[in-house]
């Protein structure tokens, strides 16, 4: 038996242990219709299936009395739990759940093919799936396909789950396939970040620069944004990453966001009332609120975030290398976890990615040259001006001159040649990323996700000068200075670090976290967003990643999600910053080995970094795999 099955055999022998024997209407030797196939599937609320009806299948291939491609059997899926109870309590075998499991998933000379026939709603298709540890072959697979077409009602596709199993349904040929992306996508509902919430429908569409929110809005969005200023709940009706950054924003807020299809329509009527949001399991609704429901929600005030003072008094510049965990109150929580990366990754045997170089420009800069350049009076006179607080274009313009004032301003002569010696004693020649790291983020109760800016591909020591003023201002960016108000954080106390780390130009890159975001109790999960090229694109959340679940209960199993949908990726351009080309759609990003080396990464990071779950940044070159950031995942509330 192989130490990838050994978890499912676990899993499997606790429940049947458990489990009572059964009596009748245990399967069907044929489904005619979809009243039928509904009494007999399940719709789990957890997991691997995601909200998605499930119906179960056992192909006996030793009992071929009444078909050439062995007795197919139809599981009653409301009463067993595994393809394996269901061999057992029938008595097809009397052999114990390890040996069933070694003797059947992925053998040639299986003597069961075990499957789910899975129903689509929003593609109102079936299709065919398989455990993705389960490496199929020609003959298994179509034999199976033979037997389902012959006794099911509807037309079925193969719905590959791996890598392996896309590649054969590739070589087999004449298959219809079910991609990934298209399953994943075709859920009406998908809760990202549970919760209830009571607040004002603003049916918006897309957000643009014009766009006026209230903390209290329940914002519903045709486009999932790049960025989105504090409200009190989200819901789509695009599908949307569970990575992206506004997802991450909604976790930190504590407020419900999630993805409906019909949304828009099913709600209309509501746009502009005081509703109450409510998302949760499978569910998500919209009902107008009483009375005392409203009144409630406008009494309530969310308790201040306090940012953790800086340390004003730290000048020097230290690599990654020199950074620990403790340095965060001097270079920001981004550098300084890196910095613990990095100092584990250079004392750990056999550790099997690197930490690109770089170092740290710390507070003690950003308060200087705020000072230098009198930028803490325009500071001062930005928050004291009543009218901004109620007048939003006024306010935004007042930040949109603030920046400009920090682009203008004049960094200490002094300060950049000791930057530029430090760039090329640590980094050496090529472009850099400059990389904003404040000490408003990763805070309980504020995640701080997207809301400032990092500069790609930096080339020249003019153009490394301008990258730290926009990183320095982009503390004053509108939806930064919107999510503090709303967490009540005091922008005074806010300040930003650069952490400038060499560039790569990666032919791959996104995001994982270290656990399964549908099935949180999942032990030793990692979830994987890919995209190839630069990762900028990968929170967005607005073209669908390729998105892997690495199992580690089966210890390997990577279960396919979706296929990258984007056409186009991001690379470096020679004269500094990126430029966008084309590239062929529908090409896995990650290859099986990549992608299990990469959640392996994920969980010696998770470890390092005490255990939490974690939100890590990572890209490919070649067959190397690099680490870019690693913070901590809010799981939601």
């Amino acid at each position: 038996m192989t130490r990838r099955l050994a978890g499912l055999l676990a899993v499997v022998l606790a429940l049947l242990a458990a489990r009572p024997a059964l009596a009748d209407e245990r399967s069907a030797p044929a489904i005619a219709d979809r009243a039928q196939y509904e009494a007999l599937a399940r719709t789990p609320a957890a997991g691997r299936y995601f909200n998605t009806p499930q119906l179960m299948f056992v192909i006996d291939r030793a009992d071929r009395k009444e078909s050439p491609t062995g007795r197919l059997y139809f599981v009653n899926s409301k009463r067993f739990d595994f393809h394996i109870t269901f061999v057992q309590q029938t008595y097809l075998s009397n052999r114990p759940a390890e040996a069933l499991i070694a003797a059947n998933y992925s053998q040639p000379n299986r003597r069961f093919i075990f499957g789910s026939v899975v129903f689509y709603p929003g593609l109102a298709r079936y299709g065919v799936e398989f455990f993705e540890g389960d490496a199929l072959d020609t003959t298994v697979l179509g034999e199976a396909m033979t037997a389902l077409k012959a006794h099911f009602f509807a037309p079925l596709a193969f719905k590959p789950n791996s890598r392996q199993q896309y590649d054969l349904a590739a070589r087999v040929g004449g298959i219809d396939i079910i991609d990934g992306a298209a399953a994943y996508g075709s859920r009406e509902v998908l809760v990202l970040n549970p919760g209830k919430a009571v607040g004002r429908l603003r049916i918006i569409g897309e957000i643009t620069p014009e766009t006026d929110l209230r903390p209290d809005d329940i914002v519903m969005l045709d486009v999932p944004p790049v960025q989105l200023e504090p409200v009190a709940g989200v819901i789509t009706t695009a599908f949307s990453t569970p990575l992206s950054h506004v997802n991450l924003l909604a976790k930190s807020w504590g407020v419900p966001n999630a993805y409906r299809r019909d949304a828009g329509t099913a709600y209309a009527a509501l746009d502009g009332q005081v509703v109450v949001l409510e998302a949760k399991a499978d569910a998500v609704t919209l009902r107008p609120a009483t009375t005392a429901e409203a009144k409630a929600a406008a009494r309530k005030a969310k308790g201040a975030v306090k940012v953790p003072e800086a340390d004003l008094s730290y000048a020097g510049l230290p690599s990654l290398a020199e950074q620990r965990r403790t340095d965060s109150v001097r270079v920001g929580a981004k550098s300084a976890n890196l910095g613990e990366v990095t100092y584990r990754r250079a004392r750990a045997k056999g550790a099997d990615f690197t930490v690109p170089p770089g170092f740290a420009i710390p507070f003690s800069a950003y308060d200087r040259f705020v000072r230098s350049n009198g930028l803490d009076k325009a500071i001062d006179a930005l928050l004291a001006d009543p009218n901004l607080k109620t007048d939003r274009a006024a306010r935004h313009a007042a930040l949109a001159r603030l920046r400009a004032a920090f682009a203008a301003g004049t960094i200490d002569p002094l300060l950049m040649e000791a930057v530029n010696a430090r760039r090329r004693a640590v980094i050496g020649a090529g472009g850099v990323f400059a990389r904003s790291s404040t000490n408003a983020e990763d805070l309980p109760g504020f995640n701080g996700a997207g809301l400032y800016t990092s500069v790609p591909n930096v080339v020249t020591d003019a153009q490394l000068a301008a990258a730290i003023r926009t990183v320095w201002g982009s503390v004053w960016n509108d939806a930064a200075f919107e999510a503090r108000e709303a967490a009540r954080i005091d922008h005074r106390a806010v300040h930003a670090a650069v952490l400038v780390q060499q560039g790569m130009n990666a032919e791959a890159s996104g995001v994982m976290i270290t656990e399964n975001p549908f099935d949180p109790d999942e032990p030793d999960a990692v979830f994987i967003n890919a995209k190839r090229g630069l990762g900028m694109r990968v929170v967005e959340g607005k073209r669908v990643a390729e998105q892997l679940i690495y199992h580690g209960e089966t210890d390997g199993s990577l279960q396919v999600l979706t296929r990258s949908t984007d056409d186009t990726m991001l690379s470096f351009d020679d004269k500094g910053g990126v430029k966008e080309i084309r590239i062929e759609e529908g090409r896995f990003v990650l290859t099986d080995a990549l992608a299990l080396r990469l959640a392996k990464a994920g969980l010696t990071i998770d470890g390092w970094l005490g255990g939490a779950a974690q939100d890590i940044e990572w890209l490919t070159i070649g067959d190397r795999l690099y680490i870019v950031q690693a913070r901590p995942y809010l799981r939601g509330h």
